[in-house]
């Protein structure tokens, strides 16, 4: 395997563990958030729903697109590993 493959190789994993980071900090931010609704006692559906639901998908949406986006980077990182 050549320098510039290797290379190649880890700036891609570098980016698929900030991708992982992201989708970890999304997760915990919408779980974080449903304890503050709770802690500030919001837990009727009717109140609840319309505060949480706004979060919770933007959350999952990032924390989803950040890990499909990495398995297509392990992906090429394959390719580059099979082209040697």
């Amino acid at each position: 395997m050549t320098e510039n493959n290797k290379t190649q190789i880890k700036i891609l994993f570098f980016f698929r563990i900030c991708l992982w980071i992201t989708a970890v900090v999304s997760t915990i931010y919408w779980i974080t958030y449903s304890m503050k609704l709770h802690a500030n006692g919001i837990y009727a559906p009717e109140e609840y729903s319309p505060l949480m639901r706004p979060v919770l998908y933007t959350c999952v949406g990032i924390a989803v697109a950040a890990i499909c986006v990495s398995f297509v980077l392990h992906a090429i990182s394959e390719r580059i590993k099979k082209r040697d």
